[in-house]
């Protein structure tokens, strides 16, 4: 740089029009004086920018955000159209509290050739630091939400197959798949799961082509480290409440409260297994964090409370009372409850009436009977009747006592089946 040519209308004296004319020190004090014009210059040029900085998103917009991936994805996955930004519902705008922040910043549009991201991976974005997602569509917002999506589809499909250890407690605890087994919500498990694990999620590319349909392209981006580190803490959190849900059932002698308890610790052991899964996913290693506490464990123990700790009583009257008396708590004991023969120690009494009547037929060789049974389910304490169980039939063979024998096994078998969920359903309802 020839310092001659920095011309200061302050320092005139510095200079001379001719160069030959010019003294080294002179020389000297131009070149200083060019460097501090400059500095100047850069130091305003990085105010302007720091000026605009990117303002910090708060969180709610970012958990905002993967709700949209979490809701675009079911209704993909249900065969139902999305719904469109303009008919979804902000959540309500707060401000935010120091430290709930998370700075996103809206990354610029690329444009000119097609970027590899799209078909491929990602240089800027290597998989074995990121989980990447790719989405399309004709408006940017909707392009970013397809890209958090499918970054969520890679999540719920393995929670979904973890969910079903669970809901075959419930199903396995009253003879078979019954409303009991909606009793845990494992829908929003998985929404709960996901949505901490998706608000780490960014975008990090936009493409747009504005000759192509669509036009727009985003990239979405998960880092595997900053996640891990999240589920890992939640993970060690869940344990603890866990083990403490199990000491607390252990010591309850109170049978609601200890299977209110034991419902709760499946809660949080699904959920605990929930953000497992999602950790085996981001840790390059495929390796979780063992339960310090098996779901074998918290099974049995639940069964323990849930049927062989709430006694039933059975009070049968009418036709043949003692023999469908006997079939009912031989069918009982079969589903895993225990029947007791004191009323005054049971939890819930089911009361009932039989009658078995004869039909009269012109068929000498073949004889009929009806019989019809009422029962009510009683909860000991209070009185309150919360179940009721009806049901009607005929039966016949060659002899009216053949016949009775044949209609009470299908009282039993038709009453066994109703009774056993409706208790089921009842011991669960008192324990939420």
């Amino acid at each position: 740089m020839d310092p001659t040519r920095c011309r200061s209308a302050q320092s005139p004296a510095l200079f001379s029009k001719d160069p030959e004319k010019v003294t080294p020190v002179q020389h000297y004090r131009s070149f200083i004086h060019c460097l501090s014009i400059l500095a100047a210059a850069a130091l305003l040029s990085w105010s302007g920018c720091a000026g605009k900085a990117s303002q910090p998103v708060p969180e709610d917009d970012i958990r905002s955000r993967s709700d949209r991936a979490f809701d675009d994805l079911q209704a993909q996955e249900q065969g139902r159209p999305a719904e469109p930004d303009s008919a979804r519902t902000p959540p309500p705008s707060a401000p935010p509290a120091p430290g709930s922040t998370v700075a996103e910043e809206a990354v610029p549009i690329d444009t000119g050739g097609t970027p590899a991201w799209i078909d491929g991976q990602s240089r800027q974005f290597p998989p074995g630091r990121y989980l990447t997602g790719v989405g399309y569509g004709n408006e940017r917002p909707a392009a970013e939400d397809k890209a958090r999506a499918e970054i969520a589809k890679i999540f719920t499909s393995h929670i979904d197959s973890s969910n079903r250890t669970y809901q075959e407690i419930f199903e396995s605890r009253t003879g078979g798949k019954s409303r009991s087994a909606e009793s845990i919500n494992f829908e929003e498990i998985t929404r709960v799961s996901t949505q901490k694990v998706l608000s780490g999620v960014r975008i990090g590319r936009v493409y747009r082509d504005p000759s192509a349909s669509p036009e727009y392209y985003a990239l979405a981006v998960l880092d595997r480290i900053q996640a891990a580190e999240i589920l890992r803490s939640r993970i060690v959190e869940l344990d603890r409440q866990i083990e403490q849900l199990l000491s607390d059932s252990r010591n309850q002698t109170d049978k609601l409260t200890r299977i209110k308890l034991m419902r709760s610790c499946i809660e949080q052991h699904a959920l605990r297994q929930a953000y497992n899964a999602e950790l085996r996913i981001v840790e390059r290693s495929g390796r979780g964090i063992p339960p310090p506490v098996n779901i074998a464990e918290i099974k049995t123990q639940f069964a323990g409370a849930l049927l062989k700790d709430f006694l039933i009583a059975l009070s049968v009257q009418g036709s043949r009372a003692d023999e469908v008396r006997r079939a009912l708590v031989e069918a009982l004991n079969s589903k895993g409850f225990s029947v007791s023969e004191q009323i005054s120690s049971a939890s819930v009494l089911a009361r009932g009436r039989v009658e078995i009547k004869p039909i009269p037929q012109s068929d000498a060789d073949w004889k009929f009977v009806r019989w019809s049974a009422y029962f009510d389910l009683v909860d000991q304490n209070g009185g309150a009747v919360f179940g009721s169980v009806h049901k009607s039939g005929k039966s016949g063979h060659l002899t009216t006592a053949q016949a009775e024998d044949r209609a009470v096994r299908s009282i039993r078998q038709s009453l066994a089946a109703e009774i056993s969920e409706d208790l089921s359903n009842y011991i669960l309802r008192q324990s939420r």
